[in-house]
């Protein structure tokens, strides 16, 4: 069951009973506290706010030890894509899969709509994924991304469009999951300047649906070698994951094209020729002041990130990479 638009968590209230497990972190929770009180006033709330930014299968055994005498009706995650991956986490950890409803404050993971969580062991990222991890309802507001600080929007942003575009390129893509990430790309071409720079609620409400198709669409296709080439960006240089996502987009994107059998629907959408790809996305990163020089940014060892990568995702990549390809989609993005 899905509610997406502004004043969407108006529904949320008929969507519970009895006693409530509410994930969530601080930060987040004092913003929206009011909004969510008047929500929840017919049911017991339990409150659980020790979710780090990079969740840790530690953190979420603490969980369960904390609250294993608790029975609960229902599960809330309400925040980024960290809180909604620690909740589809616990309740996957679970004996009783209590239903799950997942409220993101960001525009950007699209965690909500997937069945894999990202969680840390032993400081090694991993990947849950199982059917019995997706949501089993979400109620994305707009209005919560309203709050959000610009660089933060523009991650997120940067996710969402990047998770379309490689989910509509990837190798296990389908008609279904070509259908979303298409209407993802075209909302993110329209509407993605405008939700960073100007906070405009339309934007807003645009970027929201945006990267709620995103994550219905990699849930089907899965990503491919920028989401690969990101995840040691982020952990070595502490680069957020939609920034480091979108330093290898434009590179990747001019090597991929002659390998995507739908290429002109894609470019279409964003209403781009094939020469122009690496200009559209240094342009669109400068204006919503995300920096894309590596070595304004610290990134100093290439050889170490290409190293890194997670050959999986690249077998999803529709082009075949070779380790000097992906040092030269990055040298050149």
């Amino acid at each position: 069951m899905e509610f997406i638009g502004r004043g969407a968590i108006c529904h949320l209230n008929q969507q519970l009973r009895g006693n409530v497990l509410l994930f969530t972190q601080t930060s987040v929770y004092a913003l929206f506290e009011r909004i969510l009180k008047s929500q929840m006033e017919n049911v017991s709330v339990t409150l659980y706010t020790k979710i780090s930014s990079n969740p840790q299968r530690e953190e979420i055994q603490t969980a369960q030890d904390v609250l294993k005498n608790k029975k609960f009706d229902r599960i809330i995650a309400f925040g980024g894509g960290s809180v909604i991956d620690f909740a589809k986490a616990y309740r996957f950890y679970e004996e009783r899969k209590t239903p799950l409803i997942a409220i993101p404050t960001t525009a950007g993971t699209g965690s909500q709509a997937t069945q894999f969580a990202v969680v840390y062991v032993n400081g090694i990222k991993t990947s849950l994924d199982n059917s019995k991890i997706l949501p089993d309802i979400v109620i994305a507001d707009s209005s919560f991304v309203e709050n959000a600080p610009v660089y933060v929007k523009a991650c997120c942003a940067m996710d969402a469009y990047c998770q379309a575009i490689e989910s509509f390129w990837a190798k296990n893509s389908t008609e279904e999951s070509k259908k979303y990430a298409l209407q993802a790309v075209e909302l993110c071409h329209e509407y993605l300047i405008d939700a960073v720079t100007t906070n405009d609620s339309v934007a807003n409400e645009k970027m929201t649906l945006a990267a709620h198709l995103a994550g219905k669409a990699i849930n089907i296709s899965r990503t491919t070698a920028a989401h690969a080439l990101s995840y040691k960006i982020t952990s070595k240089y502490g680069i957020p994951h939609g920034h480091a996502v979108a330093l290898s987009i434009s590179g990747l994107f001019a090597a991929n094209c002659e390998s995507i059998p739908d290429i002109n629907v894609l470019l279409q959408a964003m209403n781009l020729s094939k020469s122009a790809v690496r200009n559209y996305f240094h342009s669109l990163m400068q204006k919503i002041g995300m920096e894309d020089d590596l070595v304004k940014l610290g990134i100093n060892d290439i050889n170490e990130i290409v190293d890194s990568v997670n050959l999986q995702r690249l077998e999803n990549n529709p082009k075949n990479l070779s380790r000097d390809d992906l040092i030269n989609i990055l040298i050149q993005n």
